[in-house]
């Protein structure tokens, strides 16, 4: 077996999923890895340019990142955040803080990330102060946000 050839990089990506990429290949891409994949007209992966802004002070963090059709804008957000947290930031679902910002990790928080309010779990009214599903937020700060018709709309409550 030793006498066979090696396959190329473009065999050895096939129709991999970006899963399979990542973990064959690690993360980041290296840019044979990357041409590779722009070369082979069947590879589901694309370079997409995705911008994520610390919730605290709006400084921007843009990167390209290898993507693929089948995802969704929530999974492809994903793969950028998992490079962020390799670059110090604190990407969870109380929002998106650079190194700088970053606030200490509570394994089930007490209050409301937005308007510090107590959880109240007898309050039941749709925006009152009892936490909304599994968010950081209370319902009323949840019920505060009036963007949720627009389809492309993300912000520190919406997401």
């Amino acid at each position: 077996m030793d006498n066979q050839p090696k396959p190329t990089l473009e065999q050895q990506l096939g129709h991999a999923s970006v899963a399979d990429t990542t973990a064959a290949y690690g993360s980041p891409l290296t840019p044979e890895t990357v041409s590779a994949i722009l070369r082979d007209p069947n590879s589901p992966l694309f370079p997409s340019r995705i911008t994520v802004f610390c919730d605290n002070c709006g400084i921007e963090f843009t990167g390209e990142f290898m993507v693929s059709e089948e995802q969704t804008s929530a999974e492809r957000l994903e793969v950028a955040r998992t490079h962020m947290r390799t670059q110090g930031w604190q990407c969870d679902p109380a929002g998106d803080f650079c190194p700088q910002h970053k606030r200490p990790a509570a394994a089930d928080p007490t209050s409301c990330a937005k308007c510090r309010t107590p959880f109240d779990p007898t309050d039941q009214r749709f925006d009152g102060h009892a936490r909304h599903a599994q968010t950081p937020y209370c319902r009323h700060c949840i019920d505060l946000c009036h963007e949720s018709t627009d389809a492309f709309h993300v912000c520190a409550i919406c997401r």
